[in-house]
């Protein structure tokens, strides 16, 4: 691989419902990104981040598995090592959502569900975009409730 432009910035994207908020590693200040929203950082800031192990960047196994926070950037998630080679980092984003709403028999559904959503915020995100994307189907909606903690209001 190249050698990579630690000074370049990149954009990262807030995985969860709620602002997300960290110190800075490499210099002063904090970082804020709003909620499933994105910023630009530098890919040492990142790096930095990760060394640390900021479970917003580092996930549940310290390889981005459900990570708060997305490396939008291909160069550098493969550079700390995120993707590699055919396996892809384990996110919850509104594709994955889609794509197990999309799910047809509620067995499959439930059991992908409790493979892909793991933490709190997944399971916060998981229900929001449910809401976002109109799920309209009272069994999916009834396990995501169960499942998560969290009603299905739509206000």
């Amino acid at each position: 691989m190249a050698e990579l432009d630690m000074d370049k910035k990149v954009e990262i994207k807030n995985l969860c419902d709620w602002d997300l908020y960290f110190t800075r590693v490499e210099s002063n200040g904090h970082v804020r990104i709003p909620r499933s929203g994105k910023t630009r950082i530098s890919r040492a800031e990142i790096q930095a981040q990760v060394f640390d192990n900021n479970k917003m960047f580092v996930g549940t196994d310290g390889n981005g598995s459900h990570a708060r926070i997305y490396v939008e950037d291909k160069e550098t998630r493969d550079f700390l090592e995120f993707d590699k080679g055919n396996s892809k980092q384990k996110i919850l984003d509104s594709e994955a959502v889609k794509k197990l709403l999309e799910l047809k028999t509620q067995s499959s559904f439930e059991k992908n569900v409790k493979e892909k959503v793991k933490t709190k915020a997944e399971k916060n995100y998981l229900i929001e975009e449910s809401k976002r994307q109109k799920l309209n189907d009272f069994n999916k909606i009834k396990f995501i409730e169960d499942y998560t903690g969290y009603k299905f209001d739509t206000k």
